[in-house]
Parts: structure tokens; sequence; C-alpha cells
């Protein structure tokens, strides 16, 4: 790892081509050169290089790779230098910042040494012949390029290949530990097709004298050990014999060659040769059965790396979130998202995650200028399914606005095999035109009184639309805090206190002077204790517990609100004093668990409630998760009442239980992010959970497409 103080001109170097990324904008990798000559007892210090042909030559060799894998490779390679002396072909390692808070890129050192070669065939074989003692009698040879392309070029690519596959190990479970870039995870697991838990190759992928394989070192194996060597290698799914060494390099080989032969059509051939007499020629690695289980990973990969191009893929709200909640430097991937959009400045996919972006970092004004930039470009984005095709197409009605302003089923159907189409709904367009192929509507926008019209607009237009709609939208303004209290009133089992919507004047005028001793007023406002906040205020914004008058003189004092919502205050906490707060989503009337927080606040919000820290909360929401079907019993007429009353396909509703064992409501809304988020070394029962839902939300669409006529016999 190269630790820098200053990240700002490292993240200088994502403005320009990757090519041109060849001069260390500080002294900070030469001082880690300087240091790991040191800690190998080298002789010689490791310098690095300037060659003045160096950018035409680095142009050239990444001019042929696909452009998905250098788009990846733009957004987080921060350069690609040249060194002497580093004992290798060269390396790759992660720049992250001092105080290691987060990791900003990768930097990529090529030996400038080793491409001293005369051509691509002489350097991989120099590079092979390394392994063994010399011996004139034997002679080994590799073959990575035709008689007609045989020039240093093709050894740079190749070899710049390896390392990239260092890079794109971070999508995998492969990466060391502190490498992470906020890239999406690739299914399945390289590691367990050749190798064992213990970093051991599986028994059916031994190789005999592994232990004896160095590179670049001293040898360590005879020359007349080559044959046999090779032999064994042509009964594994090693791609090369430096894939043998371990798990990360047989990753990076796999990753190099694959692409090498498999994408650039190039060739990969060793061959032994005894006394004149050639006694082994190497097979096609990749066409053969041994090869196919990675052959179909390395397929697999490709076609993530283009899910993955965000200056294509507009990313929705989930990779950002994630990015926050496990600490990576959002402003960092922000700041690199602002460089990419003023070089294409045309591209409304890459201006509307850089507005995610900006207000994923509260930067609210600054996120709403840049989304209605995108939007003056286009309305309509779609994020691929994590499958092609795609096993449903999801169309999502949205409004422009704050990340609070839409639901964000982007964060539950993560990693989904259903597509989903954002469309920014106008009141004059309520929907696209022309409408895009889907299997499914979702009204995702809020109930706001700004919306109402949009609402209205997008109603009229859903009527006699021939998909199925998710969320009608003339039953969204129910979830209002006032118009919800009422609805659910008279519930058995059920307590949600009245919500009365005052402007500011009656505020003061009916409220101020009550005391603690007063009764509820005949017109039904609340006596103190109180509850108060602005109307159109979320995540607790300007939320307040009354219990006397001059408390709530200071109150208005601050806040400028021009109306408010006010409700009875109800002690919820628990025998031991604490506070219990739970977020349950209903899928058709069906609840699931999303968490429960733990405060000794009444005001209890999951990310400042100490679950993070305190491992005696976790493990009490572990076992109320394990066990959510004891609480959905205790409260299941009440529960069924709620989606009888607001039949919603899918809400989530914070609540608690009272000290008489009703369930006591704080708000149900649609907009409430759910998401598996959440470090499973701390949360490891979480993600289990969020995948009931995930999975019976996936399935409710499927039903929702029209079925097949079955065909007469």
């Amino acid at each position: 790892m190269i630790y820098i103080a200053d990240p700002t001109p490292w993240l200088g170097l994502y403005a320009s081509p990757l090519h041109h990324r060849t001069v260390p904008p500080s002294a900070d990798l030469q001082h880690f050169l300087t240091e790991y000559a040191q800690s190998q007892a080298m002789q010689t210090p490791i310098p690095l290089v300037t060659d003045p042909h160096w950018q035409a030559d680095l142009a050239q060799a990444l001019s042929a790779l696909p452009e998905n894998l250098l788009s990846m490779l733009h957004k987080s390679v921060l350069g690609i230098f040249l060194a002497r002396g580093i004992g290798a072909s060269g390396f790759t390692d992660m720049v992250a910042l001092g105080d290691g808070s987060s990791n900003i890129g990768f930097v990529i050192v090529i030996d400038c040494d080793a491409l001293q070669q005369p051509s691509a065939n002489d350097w991989a074989s120099w590079k092979e012949r390394s392994v063994f003692t010399k011996d004139a009698s034997v002679q080994i040879a590799v073959k990575i390029a035709q008689a007609d392309q045989d020039h240093r070029l093709q050894a740079l690519r190749f070899l710049l290949l390896h390392e990239f596959g260092h890079v794109v190990a971070t999508m995998t479970d492969l990466c060391p530990a502190g490498w992470s870039l906020p890239l999406p995870t690739v299914a399945g697991q390289f590691t367990s097709l050749c190798w064992q838990t213990d970093g051991q190759p599986r028994p059916e992928q031994q190789l005999p004298q592994r232990e004896n394989i160095t590179f670049y070192g001293k040898p360590a194996m005879a020359a007349t050990e080559a044959h046999s060597l090779y032999r064994d290698l042509a009964r594994t799914a090693f791609p090369t014999l430096y894939a043998s060494l371990n798990v990360q390099e047989d990753f990076a080989e796999s990753f190099a060659s694959f692409i090498h032969t498999q994408v650039l059509g190039q060739p990969y051939q060793v061959m032994v040769t005894v006394n004149g007499e050639q006694v082994f020629t190497s097979d096609d690695f990749w066409s053969s059965t041994r090869a196919a289980e990675k052959y179909r990973y390395l397929q697999e990969l490709l076609n993530t790396l283009t899910q993955a191009d965000t200056s294509q893929t507009f990313q929705g709200l989930a990779p950002f979130l994630r990015m926050s909640l496990s600490g990576g430097d959002l402003q960092a991937r922000t700041q690199a998202l602002l460089v990419q959009a003023n070089q294409d400045q045309d591209n409304a996919v890459l201006w509307m995650n850089l507005a995610t972006g900006f207000l994923c970092l509260k930067m609210r004004e600054m996120g709403l200028a840049i989304q209605e930039q995108a939007l003056s470009l286009q309305r309509l984005y779609r994020r691929p399914a994590n499958c092609q095709p795609a096993r449903a197409r999801l169309l999502l009605i949205m409004t422009a606005g704050d990340l609070s302003e839409n639901t964000p089923i982007d964060c539950l159907l993560e990693n989904s095999p259903i597509e989903l189409l954002y469309y920014y709904a106008t009141v004059a367009q309520p929907l696209p035109s022309p409408l895009p192929a889907h299997d499914a509507v979702m009204v995702t926008l809020s109930d706001s009184q700004a919306n109402h019209a949009l609402l209205e607009a997008v109603q009229a237009r859903l009527v006699d639309h021939p998909q199925p709609v998710i969320n009608q939208p003339h039953l969204l303004p129910l979830v209002n805090r006032d118009q919800l209290s009422a609805l659910l009133q008279g519930i058995t089992g059920l307590d949600i206190p009245r919500t009365h919507q005052l402007t500011r004047s009656q505020v003061v005028t009916r409220l101020r002077m009550q005391s603690d001793a007063n009764a509820d007023q005949a017109d039904g406002l609340p006596a103190l204790p109180l509850i108060i906040r602005p109307v159109g205020s979320q995540a607790g914004n300007d939320l307040a517990k009354i219990t006397q008058a001059s408390e709530l003189a200071d109150y208005l004092r601050q806040v400028q609100s021009t109306t408010f919502f006010v409700s009875r205050f109800v002690d919820y906490s628990s025998q031991d004093g604490q506070f219990r707060k739970y977020r349950i989503a209903m899928l058709r009337g069906q609840p699931f668990i999303c968490h429960m927080a733990i405060s000794s606040d009444w005001m209890v919000h999951y990310v400042n409630a100490g679950m993070y820290d305190a491992a005696e909360k976790r493990a009490e929401e572990g076992l109320f998760m394990q066990n959510f079907s004891q609480f959905v019993a205790r409260h299941q007429s009440a529960l069924a009442a709620i989606y009888q009353r607001l039949p919603l396909d899918y809400l989530c509703i914070d609540c608690a239980e009272t000290k008489q064992g009703q369930l006591l409501i704080f708000e149900i809304d649609h907009i409430m992010a759910v998401h598996a988020m959440d470090s499973a070394s701390l949360f490891p029962f979480k993600a289990a959970q969020i995948a009931k839902l995930q999975q019976a939300f996936e399935q409710y669409v499927y039903a929702l497409q029209p079925q097949p006529l079955l065909e007469s016999a």
C-alpha cells in the first residue's frame, strides 16, 4: 500500500487520458520504491525513469484493449509509471490516504529493464526461463505473438493485461486486505475453481514441485525438469506456469491470457526442446475442457465490466449509498465523476450519476443544479439487470428532487435480475414518449404537496395502462402524516396519535400556554408533552418534543416554518429505559423485518442509535429478526387492518410497541430506504432477512407479467 498525505495532485491525474498519466505528481511513489528496496535488502535503489517515447508506446498498447475494460481502468488506475531494477516485470499497488481512511486508486509500475528484450516472444521466453537453471541442451520458448507482430508493444500489452488483472481482482474475493474500490461484485467465486481455503491448490490441481517455482529470482529447478513440469501443468486448470504460484497470480494470468487469446486473437504457446528435439508443445488452454469453468467465469466477468461502465450506465442510489455505509471516499468518487462529466458534457448519464454523488454528500444545491442539467438532456435512464436478458423490466415513475423524493427501490433490488427504467416525470409529460418496453410500472414519487399535481397527471395517464401498476398514485397521499393518522384511528391493538396540521399562528395561539396538566382540548389538539415538526420535514429534521410552553417559544424562534405537524408524545420506552423502533416492509400486506434500532433517546434513527458500536444491541436485533414471526403474531390483526385501509402494494412502517403492548405507528411511507448494505461482519443476520424481501418482490414482479398461452397439441 502506498500511503500519501495529500490526495489532490493524485486525483488530478484522473483528468487526463490513461496513457498520459506517466509522471507521478509527487514524491510519494519514489519514497515507496526506496523503502521497498531497503526492505528487500537490494544493493541498488529503484529509480523512476522518464522515457519520452513512453506515452506513445502506452497509447498504442492500450488502443487494442476492450473499451469497457479501458473505461473501468480510466476510473481506477491513477497512473502507469516506469522504473528500473524492481526485480520483476512490473507490479500493482493501491494508493491510500496516510490515515487509512480511503483508497483513491491504483498505480502500476513497469520495469523498463524487462522491456529491453528485443521482441514480445523474447520477453515471454526470458520470463519463463527465469524458473530454471541454464542448460545448453534444453531450450524453453514462449510464443505470445505471431512473427509479423513480434515486437515490444505486444510484450507491454500482455504485461499490462496481467497488472490490470490485479486491478480487476478488486471486483472479486481475491483482492488483498485493504484493497477496495466502488466496483460491482462479480457473481461466483474464482478461488474455488482451483484453490482451497488454506491457499493451496485443490487436490486435482496439485502440481509437483510447485513450491520450487520461482520467477525472476535465483532458479530452484533444473532445466531438465522442464519437460515433466509442463506435462504436469497441462493436466491442471492453470493457464500458465506463473498462474500456479497463488490465487492472485492465477487470476491475473487467467485474465491476461483470456483477453490476449480469446479477445485479441493472439497466441500463447510454450515449447520445450531437448538436444534439438521438440519434446513438448502446450495445447490451446482456453479451448480445452479443463478451462471450461474459468472460461465461463471470465466471460461473465467481461459482461459485468460492460455493466460497470459508469459513463454509460445510470447507477441509481445503491452504489453511492453502499460506498457511504462502507466508509468509502465518496468525495473522491464524486470528484472523479465531475472530471468525467466535464470531459463529456453532453453525457446525461454522467451528469445524473454526479448529481446523486453530490446529494449523498449533502451538497443539495449543487446536486439539484446538476440533476437539472442532466434532465435537460434526457429524462429516461436505465439500470441494467445483473443478467441478460433481464427477467423483468420495471418502469419507475419518479420526480426530480432530493434523495427523499422517490422510493429507493434500487437499494432493495441491488444486483437483481430486474432491469430498472427511471423516468423523471413532469405534469406536461407524466409518462415517457415513446414508452420503453416494460413489464410493470411502479410509482415512486413522494406524496409531498409539491407533487400533488404530478400525481394527478400520472394517475390520469395510468387509468387504462396495459401493464400492471405498483402503488397506484391516487393512494400515495394517504401516507401523509395527518391523513394517515385519521385513516388508522379505531383499529384494535394499534395506536397512532392523531396528527394535526397547524399554521404557525395556530401553534402560537392554541398551544403555547398549555401546561403539563391540561387534558386534550375539545377540538382534539394534544396537550403537553407533544411532538412538533415542520410539514415536509424528513429524517427527524427539526423534530422536537415539547414539554412546556417556554420550550415551544424557543422552538418557534429557531424553526422558521409556516406550517407544522403536531401530535401527542407517547413514551414507548421498555422496562430497561431503552427505546426500540422497528422498520417493517409490507409487500401486498405481507410483513418483512428490515431493522430494529435501540436507543436511550426517544427519537430513534438507526444511524445514530449506536447499533454499529454496541455488540449487545446487534445481538438483540439479530435475535428479534430471527423471531420476527412472534412479533407478527402479536400484531397480526393490526397489520392486516393497515393493509385493508391502505392497500399500497409496497410500503414501509416505522413503529414500536407501547407499554400496553399495542403496535405504535410513527410513520408509514413508500420512500423509506431498505437495503442489505451494512457490514456482514457486524450484522451477519441482516442480509438473509433483506434477501427474503428482495426475492418476494422479484417474484411479485415476475407474477405480474402476462403468462404465455399454451399451444394446442
